[in-house]
């Protein structure tokens, strides 16, 4: 009967992770990788319970740590996109790689004694379960798991604050979500269950999560795909590095400008000759001059069609300017 349960609930966790990547438009990486760890995780959890030895039970076992070491983590950062709390890409990347040289830690279970010091292999009628001495590392483990507990409860308080405002049944859901997650963990460790909740405790907080994403998904201009691609078949985008070398455009931009075609990818833009420098040369030199401008705008007319351009930077997850892009919009002039 354990077993059978265990298998709903990587059933369950399967349906998730495909529905998101056949039919969910808009996730984000992060909100895609708690699901393929909740997967993978519960895959340990059935695993383990039709391990029939010691070897068997701790490759189960470092599995199971997929959700331990990376869920609390991912799902910090998740809710951090739902509150738009902006977190620096160098705390993500340090985030991502502390959890990572703690799951390879893992591998050391059966060889070396800095995840657990003793492990043995008990079996009791469809109980399968490890009786294990913790090393130092895991209590690393568990450090971390308490710290990422520490930030959902502070990022849900508002203590770190974010620029988005979420309905007030969206942040009951985030906190009831919360609160099952930290209540079952943390019984668990006290009363020391031979049986492990915690697969179908994250699979019904991942549902639980996917109402509020899927809502600011299906009404965020960002993440409506179709929006944006009609945006871009309508408006012409031309893109320069920091150096003003041409990176590329769009397909209206080469209808608006034909010369674009011409152009070397990666080299400076040609001196003379064409719309582009008849019309835009000078109002991208002109933006760049002036460093105290975000966005420069303005128009002009080319034959029997008013262009709108914008120009403006380019700029990476740190704010750091990558390059400059035009935008265009044209709109003919009525006779």
């Amino acid at each position: 009967m354990l077993t059978v349960a265990y298998l709903i609930s990587f059933l369950v966790a399967m349906t998730i992770l495909l529905f998101m990547i056949t039919y969910g438009e808009g996730y984000s990486i992060n909100q895609v990788l708690l699901a393929v760890v909740i997967v993978i995780g519960n895959g340990g959890y059935l695993a383990m319970s039709v391990s029939e030895n010691l070897q068997q039970a701790i490759l189960a076992t470092q599995l199971t740590y997929t959700i331990g070491l990376f869920a609390a983590m991912l799902l910090f950062v998740n809710i951090t996109e739902i509150y738009k709390v902006r977190l620096p890409g160098w705390l993500l990347c340090l985030m991502y790689a502390v959890q990572f040289g703690l799951y390879v830690c893992t591998s050391s279970i059966g060889r070396m004694g800095i995840w657990y010091t003793n492990v043995e292999y008990h079996k009791m009628g469809e109980i399968v379960y490890l009786e294990k001495e913790y090393g130092p590392l895991h209590t690393v483990y568990i450090v971390t798991i308490y710290l990422y507990f520490l930030l959902l409860i502070l990022t849900s308080a508002g203590v770190i604050k974010g620029r988005r405002k979420i309905s007030s049944q969206d942040a009951t859901a985030i906190f009831f979500l919360e609160f099952i997650t930290i209540a079952v963990y943390v019984a668990e460790r006290l009363v020391g269950l031979r049986i492990d909740l915690f697969p179908f405790v994250i699979n019904f907080c991942e549902i639980l999560l996917l109402i509020p994403i899927t809502k600011l998904n299906t009404y965020s201009l960002t993440s409506n795909n179709e929006l944006v691609r009609n945006r871009l078949e309508n408006e012409g985008y031309i893109f320069f590095d920091r150096k003003l070398r041409f990176m590329g455009g769009n397909q209206k931009a080469f209808e608006f400008f034909p010369e674009l075609s011409e152009w070397d990818l990666e080299k400076k833009i040609p001196g003379s000759g064409g719309r582009f420098n008849t019309y835009l040369r000078q109002p991208l030199y002109k933006f760049i001059e002036n460093e105290e401008e975000n966005i420069s705008t303005g128009s002009f007319t080319m034959k029997d069609t008013k262009m709108s351009y914008r120009i403006g930077f380019i700029k990476n997850r740190s704010g750091v300017n990558q390059g400059y892009i035009i935008e265009l919009d044209a709109g003919r002039i009525s006779e």
